[in-house]
């Protein structure tokens, strides 16, 4: 079993892999200009991202 810092380390990593994924999808990282619409998802993306980040960290540490 993984103890609470174990699980935190893996919502944390799986957040991150879910940005580089999204991220590279939406063409974040490509040398072409993005489209406003384009940005206006990443960052929402990016918010979701971080409350995941955040909730979950406060339910590992909390809890």
């Amino acid at each position: 079993m993984l103890s609470k810092f174990g699980i935190l380390i893996a919502i944390l990593v799986l957040v991150l892999l879910f940005f580089i994924v999204i991220s590279f999808g939406a063409g974040a990282f490509s040398k072409k200009e993005t489209k406003p619409e384009t940005k206006k998802y990443l960052k929402s993306v990016n918010i979701l991202l971080i409350l995941i980040a955040v909730v979950g960290t406060i339910l590992v540490l909390f809890l």
